[in-house]
């Protein structure tokens, strides 16, 4: 009887350590899968605000890079073309 209970003990044993190992590792492998994608993501974000950042070399939305200038554009217009 003793010996029975040692080799069920034995098998339930090698047969929990087998499927424990495969659904360790498949998780293992999707874990890393949903990593990488993460981790790409991220990756594409950051570089997508550095690329908005380098599209607009005004800075912030909203902003007039002219509003410190005061210079009226009519000043010297030639009315006359033909005119020295």
């Amino acid at each position: 009887m003793a010996v029975l209970a040692i080799v069920l003990l034995i098998v339930g044993g090698v047969v929990g350590y087998y499927t424990g190992y495969s659904h360790g590792q498949k998780s293992a492998v999707k874990f890393a899968e949903e990593e990488t994608k993460r981790k790409a993501n991220e990756a594409a974000k950051a570089a997508e605000k550095v690329a908005a950042q380098a599209a607009n070399p005004f800075g912030t939305t909203g902003q007039n890079p002219l509003k410190n200038i005061k210079v009226n554009p009519f000043d010297k217009v030639k009315i006359n073309p033909f005119a020295k």
